[in-house]
């Protein structure tokens, strides 16, 4: 095998450098050949090989002389998420959590250590962190995410604290391990969590936990929006109770899958 092909852990450093080419282009709005050449520091004829063999397999586009991702990634998350046991028996009911509470309402799972989300039904009324579909979200800092590790056991949140930290997002978020741990034990006692400013400042969300056991994962469903209106007394009489309700017909739905 050609030198620099592999790497000592047996990953091959040609795929590696492929998938730095989509984040690269996924993450701008398209490029040249010299342009990423120049800046992931690559030889032109290597960043051509690769752009060439993206492009044959349709997961790149050429278009007068520039390169973007294309819609083959849409494509497959979709696929993927739409199979999901979770999306199909939560979606109508995400869909009935924004029109009665006027706000947007969500639905996440967790992946390698993150928070991604699965799917937004948006009010036209309200507001939150404008997140992607599909986008990657730190565990601890988000109302969701925090649903979902307070299902998880000690060893299982250390290792994803090992691998993702405890990284400040705004000046809310919790960085501690042993606050982190407290407000968690909370989250278990009353079945729900809520996030003020701890993502995106001005925004709160109030999510509780969906076990998808088809799917071999754990996801959860929030209500968000602005911080203004979501005060506690809304919390605690409209909102908390309007998404355990939900959680309860999600989680019997989704035993049909089973």
């Amino acid at each position: 095998m050609a030198d620099g092909e592999t790497t000592d852990t047996r990953r091959l450093k040609s795929v590696g450098q492929s998938f730095t080419i989509i984040e690269y282009l996924r993450e701008g709005e398209g490029a040249t050949l010299s342009e990423l050449a120049d800046d992931l520091e690559l030889p032109p004829s290597t960043a051509h090989i690769h752009l060439a063999t993206l492009v044959e397999t349709g997961y790149v586009i050429k278009d007068d002389g520039e390169y973007r991702c294309s819609f083959r990634f849409l494509d497959t998350g979709g696929q993927m998420r739409d199979r999901m046991a979770l999306y199909q028996a939560a979606k109508p009911e995400i869909d009935d959590l924004r029109r009665d509470s006027g706000e947007h309402a969500n639905i996440t799972v967790e992946e390698n250590g993150y928070s991604v989300q699965l799917y937004k039904s948006q009010s036209a009324e309200s507001i939150d962190d404008n997140a992607e579909l599909g986008k990657h979200l730190h565990l601890h800092s988000t109302a969701t995410g925090k649903a979902i590790l307070a299902q998880l056991s000690e060893v299982e949140l250390d290792a994803i604290i090992e691998k993702r930290g405890l990284p400040a997002v705004t000046d809310s978020t919790i960085t501690d391990r042993g606050a982190l741990l407290e407000e968690l034990a909370e989250i278990r006692d009353r079945g729900y969590s809520i996030n003020r400013g701890e993502h995106f400042p001005g925004v709160c969300a109030v999510a509780t936990s969906i076990t998808s056991k088809p799917d071999g994962m754990i996801g959860a469903i929030s209500i968000s929006g602005p911080l203004s209106r979501m005060g506690s007394n809304r919390i605690e009489d409209e909102l908390a109770p309007a998404i355990l309700d939900k959680k309860n017909i999600i989680d019997l739905k989704i035993r049909q899958y089973e």
